[in-house]
């Protein structure tokens, strides 16, 4: 209740500084929080990052019970054909179907991005070990062994409460299981005073479970949201609400990573408000403020996909990745960000280009490969903005990898002698 309190006081109380792009984004993860705690349900991109952190949390978990199950699985049919007590069919399941699953199940734990894959195995590994338990319970009760019951209570609290399953697919494989022992029951003619105890035990172990399970999740779900809102502040800059430079950092090179794999271009801008040193001189820090945060939401404007973002790297230097074929805005979407701030008719006496506030864009296209590295596809960009500036200012200037040439920091080293 304390960190809820701390994270909404932090922001409905970062109002005053923030942008009102940033007000929607953080007002739309407090937004979540009913259907997301009610329905166990966020947006999609929400939903999928929780997924992958709530796999991975299980993991350490999840692991230890797979591989002892595997061994259980063994160390069964080396007795049953010591005792020569194996029927074929239990040893093609055995061999051919759940000792399978449950080894892939083990082996996705491993592999980056398979969080989702992982979790239809595991369910499918706790159906047919549900299943395996189901038989060997009946069977013992027809025997004269009703203690066996016990295992499968058991493992059906394990389904709701241990394996790390999320809320749906647990109560989908618990009462899968529960209805199959029941219809064996029925089906075998157990005696009645066993059937009505067996049915009411595992009722009442199915809503236990359910109601623990779902208010764990939730609790899960909620400490998921309110973290992820703490990061999402932490790592914006305070005054325009872009991501910061250790963001970009981050994302960039994960975005790079995943371009890489899909083998599709990235678009690199940075963009560089013209002469705004004397912007700054003539009307002051404030109204410095005030356009930095209204560049900054045409910037925002230009990333509504779910893998582009725009950050700023500092003082008049923002930067936006764009992620996909460049020629679906390669040209276009740097050309409307000029315009829409000089259509912001901001004056700038001081300008010397135009009588309002302007923006010079360096663009870069790449196509990630071995052969480049992120930091020459950023430098590429940084060259672009640098040929922008020469030229002129209030302009674009797009280079693309496979035809420019690179000069190491050139731009950087120029800017740094002129302000010395």
């Amino acid at each position: 209740m304390a960190l809820r309190q701390c994270v909404l006081g932090l922001v409905f109380g970062a109002r005053h500084t923030l942008s009102l792009d940033v007000q929607q984004h953080l007002n739309s993860l407090v937004t979540e929080r009913r259907p997301g705690m009610l329905r166990l349900r966020f947006s999609q991109f929400v939903e999928g990052e929780f997924r992958r952190v709530y796999a991975e949390s299980n993991y350490p978990k999840t692991r230890p019970i797979l591989v002892i199950g595997a061994t259980a699985i063994f160390m069964t049919l080396i007795l049953a054909v010591m005792d020569d007590n194996l029927s074929w069919q239990t040893a093609a399941f055995m061999l051919g179907v759940l000792l399978p699953t449950l080894m892939a199940t083990l082996v996705m734990s491993y592999k980056e991005g398979s969080h989702g894959a992982y979790q239809i195995l595991l369910a499918l590994t706790a159906l047919w070990i549900g299943l395996v338990c189901t038989s060997i319970t009946a069977r013992a009760s027809l025997n004269g062994a009703p203690y066996y019951f016990g295992a499968e209570v058991a493992w059906i609290f394990l389904v709701w409460l241990v394996l790390g399953l999320h809320f749906w697919n647990a109560a989908l494989i618990a009462v899968t299981i529960s209805t199959i022992y029941a219809w064996g029951m029925l089906t075998w003619q157990f005696p009645l005073r066993e059937v009505v105890f067996s049915g009411l035990t595992l009722l009442a172990v199915n809503v236990i479970g359910a109601y623990c399970c779902f208010k764990l999740e939730s609790a899960v779900r909620q400490a998921f949201l309110e973290s992820r809102m703490l990061n999402d502040l932490a790592e914006r800059d305070g005054l325009t609400g872009l991501y910061n430079r250790r963001r970009y950092d981050k994302d960039v090179e994960k975005l790079w990573r995943q371009s890489r794999r899909d083998q599709s271009q990235l678009t690199l801008l940075l963009v560089d408000i013209d002469h705004f040193k004397g912007f700054n001189d003539l009307y002051g820090h404030q109204a410095g403020d005030d356009a930095l945060k209204r560049v900054a939401e045409v910037i925002a404007m230009c990333a509504q996909r779910p893998l582009d973002f725009a950050a700023r790297f500092g003082g008049e230097e923002f930067a936006l990745v764009l992620y996909g074929p460049a020629q679906d805005f390669g040209r276009e979407i740097p050309e409307m960000l000029r315009r829409s701030v000089e259509e912001l008719k901001i004056p700038h006496a001081e300008s010397g280009t135009s009588p309002w506030l302007t923006v010079s864009v360096g663009v870069a296209i790449v196509s990630p490969g071995n052969e480049r590295s992120l930091a020459g596809a950023i430098q590429l960009a940084d060259e672009a903005l640098y040929q922008a500036k020469e030229e002129g200012r209030n302009r674009i200037v797009v280079k693309e990898s496979k035809s420019a040439h690179i000069q190491t920091g050139r731009f950087r080293a120029a800017r740094m002698q002129a302000s010395g």
